[in-house]
């Protein structure tokens, strides 16, 4: 997806939380993406709901921040 751009990537580590057998849940993860606060959030979204297995819904970020 990001491999048609020319921009430079940057780290960044966000935080979030899940409801997760009925049991709330927080973690964070470090991602590489483009310094655009909404595409960070999309990519997070989609990368924890898979990781997680749970829908993307049920995910809220908590925290972005550059590393």
């Amino acid at each position: 997806m990001l491999k048609n751009k020319m921009e430079k990537l940057k780290t960044f580590k966000v935080e979030y939380a899940v409801l997760k057998n009925n049991t709330l849940v927080d973690k964070s993860v470090i991602i590489k993406s483009i310094d655009d606060p909404n595409r960070i959030k999309k990519l997070a979204k989609l990368d924890i709901s898979t990781k997680e297995r749970i829908f993307i819904q049920d995910v809220k970020i908590l925290n972005v921040e550059a590393v």
